[in-house]
């Protein structure tokens, strides 16, 4: 081999080798994808149709549920603080409180995997900016149109001695009104649910698993399976 040729192999070679080490040491960039949407977050009102019916325990229970789903890992609550326990938080709840505090809830706090707000904070601040799920807890001393204007979805409860005409009446009434309704029956006897009105869902007596979900903790034992069902329908009623 010439000279020349020499140093044309050389130059192919020490081409070959640089290319080499700048794919080793620099990789091509990944493909840019998009980001992916925002989830369905939806903003629901729980009432409830009389005084110790454990509105409280359904809303908190439901918010946590859907909190579980969401990406966030939380969800806000507003209305009565009551009893919540051992303030325990995860750092999604405590962030979301923290996020409620700027938006001006003052009085928000985390607990479990929610953020609770009390009631008449400004939650439309946070309605409109849908940081994550929202459930607003009406009592039932509260005027009937509470909570209606933001919420997409609306989850009645009635204790197991409540009238069943007066869940229907209320139930028909919002229907006409447009809103998609759940009505739920809570602290149902071993064997009452046969008589639940057409449609219900049904929630068991079971005490220890209401406290639970009353600390903000979720859904656990035979209230699991039924608050799991109704978040679903609040999640596909969501506007993104």
């Amino acid at each position: 081999m010439t000279g020349g040729a020499e140093l044309r192999a050389a130059g192919v070679v020490g081409a070959v080798l640089a290319r080499a080490e700048a794919w080793l040491l620099e990789p091509a960039p990944p493909a840019l994808t998009e980001a992916p949407a925002s989830p369905p977050r939806p903003i629901v009102a729980v009432r409830g149709l009389a005084r110790g019916c454990g509105a409280s325990t359904v809303a908190r229970a439901v918010a946590a549920t859907m909190a579980a789903a969401d990406p966030r890992g939380a969800a806000v609550v507003a209305g009565d603080l009551g009893v919540t326990g051992i303030r325990l938080a995860t750092p999604a709840a405590a962030r979301l409180a923290r996020e409620a505090a700027v938006l001006g809830c003052d009085g928000a706090r985390a607990v479990g995997r929610l953020c609770l707000v009390p009631a008449g904070e400004p939650i439309a601040l946070l309605a409109a900016e849908r940081p994550c799920p929202v459930v607003i807890e009406v009592p039932a001393r509260a005027p009937a149109s509470d909570g209606l204007g933001l919420a997409e979805h609306v989850v009645l409860v009635a204790g197991a001695g409540s009238e069943a005409a007066l869940a229907a009446a209320v139930e028909g009434s919002l229907a006409a009104a447009g809103h998609s309704v759940d009505v739920v029956v809570n602290r149902l006897e071993e064997g009452a649910a046969a008589d639940l009105p057409p449609g219900a869902t049904g929630l068991p007596e079971a005490r220890l698993a209401a406290q639970v979900a009353l600390a903000c903790r979720g859904a656990h034992g035979p209230l699991a399976a039924p608050i799991a069902s109704i978040a679903v329908r609040c999640t596909v009623r969501a506007r993104r």
